[in-house]
């Protein structure tokens, strides 16, 4: 997926995006926990798809 594409997804399901960026990386921990988690710290939608975006344009190792 390109850069491009994750920032439309950014828009369009952040909480789902940045639970598959973290997911990723962390490959101990479960989908479900880690969207539990986004879900109750990433505010609303708006806050979220800030968030979405910044770990897009961030790489992460």
């Amino acid at each position: 997926m390109t850069t491009a594409d994750h920032l439309d997804r950014a828009v369009a399901d952040p909480i789902g995006l940045i639970t598959d960026l973290i997911a990723d990386v962390e490959k101990e921990l479960g989908s479900e926990d880690i969207r539990a988690v986004v879900t109750a710290v990433a505010g609303g939608r708006a806050k979220s798809r800030r968030l979405a975006e910044a770990l897009t344009m961030r790489p992460m190792s």
